[in-house]
């Protein structure tokens, strides 16, 4: 990433963690700007069996931009660097950004 494009809430990123996976921006754009140099993620799996775990939610090709069906993995939310952001896949729809709201609220018991 060169430092000028810095993610929103709701889109979809390759990121490093583990390995290069997709991952969802889950942080509030209220702190979006370049002195926060660490971004809140929800990655993403090809993992189909996990979207039975309360709270995980599956989302499709065409929500994500992916090249298959995933599910938004809420039980792995982590912080990733900056410079640890890839690149941009797409963002998902406002109804799916919800549904992962309520995905978060749910595990995290806001």
């Amino acid at each position: 990433m060169n430092g000028e494009v810095l993610p929103r809430r709701g889109e979809v990123w390759w990121v490093r963690l583990d390995k290069r996976r997709p991952a969802v921006i889950v942080q509030t754009d209220k702190v979006r700007e370049p002195r926060v140099r660490t971004f809140l993620v929800v990655p993403l799996t090809s993992r189909l069996h996990l979207e039975g775990l309360p709270g995980n939610l599956r989302l499709e090709r065409k929500a994500t931009g992916l090249s298959k069906p995933s599910v938004a993995n809420v039980y792995d939310l982590q912080k990733v660097f900056v410079v640890d952001l890839a690149e941009p896949v797409g963002a998902l729809p406002r109804e799916d950004v919800n549904r992962l709201d309520d995905s978060l609220r749910l595990v995290l018991e806001l």
